[in-house]
C-alpha cells in the first residue's frame, strides 16, 4: 500500500508541474528596494521507478542586477545524507560537447535541504551567472547535467532534446526584466 501511495503522490506532483514557463510575481526588498524576478519551476529530468524517483527542476532569478540559475533536486528513496557546497562543481555538457562548469555561490549556504517526508529529500542549489555563462546557456542546448555532491557521488541527469531549451526560455523571460 505504501508503494502505491508513494507512486500516486509522485504522479500528482508531476501533473501539477506541467505548466507553461512564466514569470512569477516580483518581490521588492523592503530595505534595499531591489526587485527580484523569478521564473516558474520547470521539470527538465524525470526518472521514476515503482518506489523511487529522481526529478530535476530549473528556474532563473534576477535579483537586483544579478542573475541566478537554480536547480531543485527531488529524490525519493534515494540518497538522504549528502551536501552540495562551493567546492562541488556542477558540469553542464552541451550537444556540441563543450562543458560549462558552475560553482554554487549564492548566499552563505549555497544549498538548502529539507525533508517533506521520511523518504523524500528536496535540495535547492543556486549559481550566480556571469555574462559569459548567460551567453553560453542562451546559445547552446544542454545534453547532460552533472551535480557533484559530498557523500553521494555525482548526480547525472541526461536531458532529453525536448527539455534542453527550457533553460534558454527561462533566461529569455528573465533577461527582459
Amino acid at each position: 500500500m505504501k508503494k502505491v501511495h508513494l507512486t500516486l503522490m509522485l504522479l500528482a506532483g508531476l501533473t501539477t508541474s506541467v505548466l507553461a514557463q512564466k514569470l512569477e510575481k516580483p518581490e521588492i526588498d523592503k530595505i534595499k528596494g531591489d526587485t527580484t524576478w523569478r521564473t516558474s519551476d520547470e521539470r527538465i529530468y524525470t526518472q521514476l521507478g515503482l518506489v523511487t524517483g529522481r526529478l530535476l527542476y530549473v528556474y532563473t532569478q534576477k535579483i537586483g542586477k544579478s542573475y541566478v540559475l537554480a536547480f531543485r533536486l527531488d529524490n525519493v528513496n534515494g540518497p538522504r545524507v549528502f551536501s552540495i557546497g562551493p567546492a562541488d562543481i556542477t558540469n553542464i555538457k552541451f550537444t556540441d560537447n563543450s562543458v560549462l562548469d558552475l560553482s554554487p555561490t549564492v548566499g552563505g549556504d549555497p544549498h538548502v535541504s529539507y525533508n517533506t517526508e521520511a523518504n523524500r529529500v528536496i535540495t535547492l542549489i543556486y549559481y550566480d551567472l556571469a555574462k559569459e555563462d548567460i551567453e553560453t546557456l542562451k546559445t547552446k542546448s544542454i545534453s547532460i547535467i552533472r551535480i557533484a555532491t559530498e557523500g553521494a557521488g555525482n548526480f547525472d541527469y541526461e536531458i532529453k532534446p525536448k527539455n534542453s531549451n527550457l533553460v534558454k526560455k527561462d533566461l529569455e523571460l528573465i533577461l527582459t526584466k
